[in-house]
C-alpha cells in the first residue's frame, strides 16, 4: 500500500475514533432531554427512517390523549365475534351479517346460505378471514380481491359490526382502558353513541314531519331558521319522554364511566348527531346532546358524524351548522367537535370544497376541528388559518385520512397547519376498524412530515390542552404526562447511550 494513502487513512481512523469518542462524552454529559432528543432524531435522517425504532419509541412514548375516536369503530372485529357468541347469536354464512335470531339456522330456508356459529366460523379460515376484511380495513391494500371503493369498505363495516356493538358497553370500554394504559395512552374522548331519540315520535312521519323538514330546509335567513327551530324545541320540549329519555342516558353513560379513571387514566364522551338524517332527526339529536352534556361531567361535547360527501349530509351542511349556532346561543357551556372538510377534490364538485371548514369554524364556532383535509381548497385562508390558530384544534388521522380519501404524505394538509401554527393533535379515529392505534399514528408522523422532538411533544401536550377536560382534569393530565416524560426519557438516554458503547 502507497505509503502516502496508509498514512492518510490512520489519521482518518483516529480522528473518526476521536470524534465518536467526543461524541459519546457528549452524550454521557448531556441531560436524558437532550439525549432523547438525539436519539429520536437519528430515526428520521432524510432518505434512512428507522421505523423498527420508531415503532419502539412511539410505544414507550407517553402520548396524552385520543381525542378524535369512535368507541364503536376502536373495537376489534375479533372482540365483537366473542360477544356474539357469548350471546348465541350467528353469522350468516353468505352475508357474513350477524344474525340475532337464535331459531334461524338455515339461512334463506333452502339451506344454500346456512347461518353458522361463531365456533363454526373460526374452523373455516379461508371464512374467517373474509369476514375480518368486510367487518375492518384488513388487508384491503394487500391482496387482490372483488371490494367496494375504500370509503365504502370503511363505513360499510359499521352495519356488519352495529347489531352487537351496543351489547357491552361497559366491557368495551374497560378493553379500550387497557389497551391504551397498554400504550402509554392517558386519556381518552371517545364518541359513544347518540341519545338515540327517534324524531317520528314527536312529529310522526307524515305531514307534521314534511312540513317541518320543509321549513327548516327552506329558511332563508337566520332569523327564519331560528324562528322554526323555536317551534320545533317547543314541541319536542311538551312530551315529557324527551326529558326521561335524556335522564335515562346520562344515567347510563355514567354507569359505563364507574371505574373507568384512576391515577394513570382518564375517559370523557361525546355525543352526537347523525348529518345523514332528516333535518328534524339531526336536530333532535344535537337538542338531546347539549342537554345531556349540560347535565353530565362525564359528556363533555357534541359531535356530528357520519360521511360528509353523502348527497344529504351535502345539501344540509349550512343547516347543520346553523343548528349548532342556534344551540350554542343558547347552551354556551357546551363544548364543539365537529367532522368538517373530511373531503378531497374528485370526491365531490369543486364548490363543495371552499367553505365546510368555514361554516364549522365561524357559524357552529367548533374548538376541535376533525380531519380538516379540505384546507387547501377553502376559501379566505388567511383568515381562516388565523382563526383556527387563535380559537381551533385540528384532530390529525393519518390512516383514516389515507384509506378514505386517499390523501396521504405531501398531499396531506398537515405542512399547512405546521407552518401556520394551527394547533394539532394526533389522533386514531376508528382503531378497530383500520386496524391501528395511536403509536402508529405517531409513527407515520415522524416517518412522514420530520417533526423534531420538542414539536412531538407539544403534540402530546396539546391532546390535553385542547380536550373537554375541565381545567383542574387538564392540569391532573398534564402533571401525570411531566412524570410520565421524565422516565419515558431517563430509559430512552440510557437505550441510546447502549447503541453508542
Amino acid at each position: 500500500m502507497n505509503i502516502t494513502r496508509y498514512l492518510l487513512i490512520s489519521v482518518s481512523l483516529m480522528l473518526l475514533q476521536a470524534c465518536n469518542t467526543a461524541s459519546i462524552k457528549h452524550i454521557s454529559d448531556s441531560s436524558d432531554y437532550e439525549i432523547t432528543r438525539s436519539f429520536y432524531q437519528s430515526m428520521i435522517k432524510p432518505h434512512a427512517v428507522d421505523i423498527a425504532k420508531l415503532n419502539l419509541f412511539f410505544t414507550n412514548m407517553p402520548k396524552g390523549g385520543d381525542l378524535h375516536h369512535h368507541y364503536s369503530g376502536t373495537i376489534y372485529a375479533e372482540t365483537y365475534l366473542d360477544w356474539v357468541q357469548k350471546k348465541n347469536w350467528h353469522i350468516n354464512q353468505c352475508s357474513l351479517k350477524i344474525i340475532s335470531k337464535q331459531s334461524n339456522l338455515d339461512g334463506d330456508g333452502n339451506g344454500d346460505c346456512p347461518d353458522i356459529t361463531v365456533e363454526q366460523l373460526y374452523r373455516d379460515d379461508a371464512l374467517f378471514r373474509k369476514l375480518l376484511t368486510l367487518w375492518s380495513d384488513k388487508d384491503f391494500s394487500n391482496h387482490s380481491h372483488n371490494q367496494t371503493p375504500p370509503d365504502a369498505n370503511f363505513f360499510n363495516t359499521f352495519g356488519y359490526f352495529g347489531p352487537i356493538s351496543s351489547s357491552y358497553t361497559a366491557t368495551g370500554l374497560k378493553i379500550l382502558k387497557a389497551r391504551a394504559i397498554a400504550e402509554n395512552v392517558g386519556y381518552i374522548e371517545t364518541m359513544l353513541s347518540r341519545v338515540d331519540l327517534n324524531s317520528a315520535d314527536f312529529f310522526g312521519k307524515g305531514e307534521v314531519a314534511a312540513r317541518f323538514n320543509a321549513a327548516l330546509r327552506e329558511a332563508k335567513t337566520d332569523a327564519a331558521l331560528f324562528s322554526v327551530l323555536d317551534e320545533v324545541r317547543a314541541k319536542i320540549d311538551q312530551d315529557p319522554s324527551f326529558t326521561q329519555s335524556i335522564d335515562a342516558y346520562v344515567k347510563r353513560v355514567e354507569q359505563y364511566h364507574q371505574g373507568i379513571d384512576d391515577d394513570d387514566f382518564s375517559m370523557r364522551f361525546q355525543t352526537y348527531a347523525v348529518r345523514i338524517l332528516s333535518p328534524l332527526q339531526v336536530f333532535l339529536d344535537l337538542y338531546s346532546g347539549y342537554l345531556a352534556a349540560e347535565i353530565s361531567d362525564v359528556i363533555v361535547g357534541v359531535n356530528i358524524v357520519a360521511p360528509e360527501n353523502n348527497l344529504i349530509a351535502l345539501a344540509d351542511y349550512r343547516l347543520h351548522m346553523n343548528m349548532y349556532a342556534y344551540l350554542g346561543d343558547k347552551y354556551p357551556r357546551v363544548n364543539r367537535a365537529l367532522h368538517a372538510g373530511e373531503l378531497t377534490i374528485g370526491m365531490v364538485r369543486p364548490k363543495e370544497l371552499n367553505f365546510h371548514i368555514n361554516d364549522a369554524i365561524y357559524i357552529a364556532k367548533a374548538q376541535r376541528i376533525g380531519h380538516g383535509i379540505d384546507i387547501p381548497y377553502e376559501k379566505n385562508i388567511l383568515t381562516l388559518l388565523a382563526s383556527m390558530k387563535a380559537h381551533a384544534a385540528v384532530e390529525i388521522n393519518l390512516t383514516s385520512n389515507e384509506f378514505i380519501l386517499g390523501v396521504e404524505k405531501s398531499a396531506h394538509p398537515y405542512s399547512i397547519y405546521a407552518e401556520y401554527g394551527v394547533p394539532m393533535v394526533i389522533s386514531t379515529d376508528d382503531s378497530g376498524v383500520s386496524r391501528n392505534n395511536l403509536s402508529h399514528e405517531y409513527v407515520l408522523l415522524a416517518s412522514r412530515y420530520r417533526p423534531d422532538y420538542e414539536t412531538v411533544k407539544k403534540y402530546v401536550y396539546n391532546s390535553i390542552e385542547y380536550s373537554f377536560l375541565s381545567e383542574e382534569d387538564k392540569q391532573r393530565n398534564k402533571n401525570r404526562l411531566d412524570v410520565k416524560f421524565s422516565l419515558f426519557e431517563q430509559e430512552m438516554a440510557e437505550l441510546y447511550r447502549q447503541t453508542l458503547d
